[in-house]
């Protein structure tokens, strides 16, 4: 086990943006994992367990109690039958190329997306009419003093199978055959296409609202001329009206005005947007 005090918390996110956390805990195995969840508890220590911090706005403030981080549970094993075993740590991208390798095709159009397979699980991450939903067989849990291997149910959009009783410590997927050149070309269009519409150029946290069945908030946006608003360091991305974006050493406050600005502009016009983002205090 390692473990960090006194740590910025810019650089445990996408966004760069955060105060510190008095300790972050760095568990190696699934032991670890669920003995420090386990002290935790006993302690009455509040915690959050975080992967790759893709998703996620710090508070300025910091966070009053530890991270226990899943970035060194990153093991993939592969069974004969074209099963894949994640722990919750491994990079999304990393488990793209592994099956590259491997000629495994199914979730090339999730390459380029910057979270861990935890978290991809956890918020049903998608791209490109692709979601990760189809292809989880089994989820390996923690639920209170017990740990469980059960099959993922209740998948829905940006919602995940984990329970909020739940930790997921791993889980198992399984993909079809297919020529390996044909696997790079897809991952070589993705990231391609991510290119020319996102904007890769400044730190952010992906997608701000989550798409409504009857609208698209990005889409909205830039309607209503929004692309560019500013507000300290943080701005609505001139790419990409669906990001807010760490322009120039931005504070949570600076993201979270620009949050409740559109938040209360789309209000006013009728439609109700709900963050995909997770704001941690």
């Amino acid at each position: 086990m390692i473990r960090k005090y006194n740590v910025s918390l810019k650089n445990y996110c996408t966004f760069k943006i955060g105060g510190s956390a008095k300790s972050v805990s760095f568990p190696k195995t699934e032991e670890e994992f669920v003995k420090e969840i386990f002290f935790c508890r006993k302690k009455r220590k509040r915690f959050l367990i975080l992967g790759n911090g893709s998703n996620v706005l710090f508070s300025d403030d910091g966070f009053d109690g530890e991270i226990i981080s899943t970035r060194l549970l990153n093991k993939i094993s592969c069974f004969e039958n074209d099963e894949i075993c994640c722990e919750a740590g491994v990079n999304l991208n990393v488990l793209c190329k592994y099956c590259a390798q491997k000629g495994l095709k199914g979730i090339e159009k999730l390459f380029g997306i910057p979270g861990s397979v935890g978290g991809a699980i956890i918020m049903n991450a998608g791209a490109f009419d692709c979601e990760i939903c189809r292809f989880v067989k089994k989820i390996r849990v923690l639920k209170g003093d017990s740990v469980i291997e059960r099959e993922p149910e209740n998948f829905s959009y940006r919602k995940g199978p984990v329970e909020k009783d739940e930790i997921l410590l791993s889980a198992s997927f399984h993909f079809r055959r297919c020529d390996k050149q044909e696997i790079d070309r897809i991952h070589k269009q993705v990231l391609e296409k991510r290119k020319m519409t996102q904007p890769f150029g400044y730190p952010s946290a992906g997608s701000v609202f989550k798409r409504n069945k009857n609208f698209f908030p990005a889409k909205l946006i830039d309607e209503w001329g929004l692309k560019g608003l500013q507000n300290g360091g943080a701005m609505i991305s001139n790419k990409h009206a669906g990001f807010i974006v760490n322009f120039n050493n931005a504070k949570s406050k600076d993201v979270l005005n620009l949050i409740n600005f559109v938040e209360e502009y789309a209000k006013k016009r009728g439609y109700e947007f709900e963050k995909e983002i997770i704001v941690i205090t």
